[in-house]
């Protein structure tokens, strides 16, 4: 009879604990991002409509297209758990995935357990066309895809006009030149499936196919901090290629191709109170006359500007009662900060000590010193809370090619930073994270989109470094700019570096660098990436340091890691 009594007590604790575990996540279901599915995906030709399950906490959702490369061929941030998304770009007998994120109130998100992966097989214009048509001649348009499987029609439109409508017969298509032979024209091509438009190019005549470049930032006649330069710029369309030119007056001091959107112009390129004019040209394949250019010019600063703040702990996730310490990266300038969200550079407190975090604030701060510009004003949202699971996505280089100083026993940057992230990783697990690691038979677009996935806290990359002359050596952190999130875990882990680095040389400390848009790895496709150069493989004494104490920077870089975030 006890046992029976004891047995049902502990059958009736059991059920309560269950029924207050249960009901504990009913109640806090919309504070915590839950898994969800993709309920139905529909397309008429390009245009797909989407239907998935609600997440309790999101604030706001993602739909992210990759193609078969795993790069980013299209996003939409929606609200609502349907939408319809119009992939124009997509193209015959090429496979896409379609990706779900959930994002908290924090930034914290969680994806679709169920990715939606198709391959187009509607007809689309072939790469190959030509968007130029010459003056007295026919034009050939090439179409890929099955054009048999149904009656497919082919339209020309001049300004909306209709010139022409046939039906489709071949996977080719001749415009006669008589719609455009001596006028300034673009004429529009369109494959057409019952009334739903399909395919749409547009080809140009006399008058160019790319679209008029406007640079954003910097503004014209600006006057800008000595620092590197964010170049954002739109325009361009239909440009397959873009120019950076960079003048001092009337000399060219440099010359590049860039990427579409924005670059970064390095300050080592600038001097101090100096006038310079930035022009970005955009081509069409060898179509000098086509070229669009977009121009602005600007001075920059006489003075050195202040590196901002950084603080030693995660504030997305803080526990009541800690003190945050700011620190200042310069050799000399004072901190000033404030607790309600006002201008620190207008009503700032002195910084004498650390601040105590006893509930959510908004905390400000900036580095001033009267000889120098200020540094950006940093702001740091702290959030008392906590959480039970941290995870990290490792991505040492996979650069076989990159061989280290062999009398060292460095044989090359891919098996090494390899060793060096087993260590780290287990580092990490004994400490409770939940690590994902990339495979060294990807890519990086492959590792940043699993990152992404996986919706991880930290996205860290390992590299080591090299130079043109082997001559160079020291310790760098790369993120992607100076008001990025990652600036004080990047700090953190660069200081906890050169701690145990065995040159105490000033240039050893190479520092936290941005790379602007530069490294996918620590870009916007990231939440919250960094990446390191731990030393440099082709100096002799870099490559043995790196040898004979891989566990022990692991060890360094993991200990950051776990302090940062709060990690028991």
């Amino acid at each position: 009879m006890k046992r029976i009594v004891i047995s049902f007590i502990a059958v009736l604790l059991t059920f309560i604990g269950v029924t207050f575990a249960v009901s504990a996540i009913i109640l806090n279901s919309d504070k915590i991002l839950n898994n969800f599915s993709i309920i139905n995906v529909d397309n008429v030709a390009h245009t797909f409509n989407i239907n998935f399950e609600k997440v309790g906490a999101a604030n706001y959702y993602e739909i992210v297209v990759y193609n078969d490369l795993n790069m980013e061929v299209y996003s939409k941030t929606i609200n609502k758990t349907n939408a319809s998304i119009d992939l124009e770009m997509i193209k015959y007998n090429e496979e896409y995935k379609i990706v779900i994120y959930a994002y908290d109130k924090l930034g914290a998100s969680i994806s679709n357990n169920n990715p939606y992966t198709f391959t187009y097989t509607e007809p689309t214009f072939g790469l190959e066309n030509d968007l130029i048509l010459v003056d007295d001649k026919d034009y050939k348009v090439l179409i890929d895809g099955e054009i048999n499987k149904k009656n497919y029609l082919i339209r020309l439109l001049d300004n909306g006009n209709k010139l022409e409508e046939e039906k489709l017969v071949d996977n080719f298509y001749v415009i006669d030149n008589k719609y455009y032979s001596g006028l300034e024209k673009k004429i529009d091509v369109e494959i057409i499936d019952g009334n739903v438009v399909i395919a749409k190019m547009s080809l140009y005549n006399k008058i160019s196919p790319v679209s008029d470049i406007v640079i954003n930032t910097p503004e014209n006649e600006d006057i800008l901090d000595y620092n590197d330069i964010t170049l954002t710029y739109t325009g361009g369309d239909n440009a397959t290629s873009y120019i950076l030119e960079i003048y001092n007056g009337d000399r060219l001091i440099k010359e590049s191709v860039v990427k579409r959107n924005k670059c970064i112009i390095a300050s080592s390129l600038l001097e101090k109170a100096q006038n310079y004019t930035i022009n970005v040209k955009a081509l069409y394949k060898d179509y000098e006359e086509h070229t669009k250019v977009g121009s602005v010019s600007f001075t920059m600063n006489e003075k050195d500007t202040l590196k901002p703040v950084y603080i030693d702990y995660n504030p997305k996730y803080i526990k009541s009662g800690t003190e945050v310490v700011l620190h200042n990266p310069n050799d000399d300038g004072t901190i000033y900060y404030t607790v309600d969200g006002s201008d620190p550079v207008v009503s700032g407190n002195k910084y004498t000590g650390g601040i105590i975090i006893n509930g959510n604030m908004t905390l400000k701060a900036v580095i001033m010193e009267p000889n120098k510009n200020n540094s950006i004003v940093s702001d740091f949202d702290f959030n008392v809370d906590s959480k039970k699971k941290y995870s990290v996505y490792l991505s040492p280089s996979n650069q076989d090619g990159n061989l280290g100083v062999e009398s060292t026993g460095y044989t090359n940057e891919a098996k090494e930073m390899n060793d060096l992230t087993n260590y780290l990783e287990k580092r990490l697990k004994d400490a409770g994270v939940v690590v994902y690691r990339n495979s060294p038979l990807g890519n990086i677009n492959l590792w940043v989109s699993d990152s992404r996935y996986y919706g991880v806290d930290l996205h860290f990359a390992i590299h080591s470094n090299a130079s043109i002359n082997h001559d160079k050596y020291g310790i760098e952190t790369w993120i992607n700019e100076e008001a990025s999130k990652t600036y004080s875990l990047a700090n953190l882990i660069q200081n906890a570096l050169l701690s145990i680095y065995y040159n105490e040389d000033v240039d050893a400390n190479r520092g936290v660098k941005y790379a602007n848009g530069s490294l996918a790895e620590v870009g916007d496709a990231v939440s919250f990436g960094i990446l390191v150069e731990v030393a440099h493989h082709d100096e002799e004494q870099d490559a043995a340091w790196i040898i004979q104490n891989k566990e022990f920077i692991a060890n360094k870089i993991a200990d950051a890691i776990i302090k940062y975030f709060g990690i028991n």
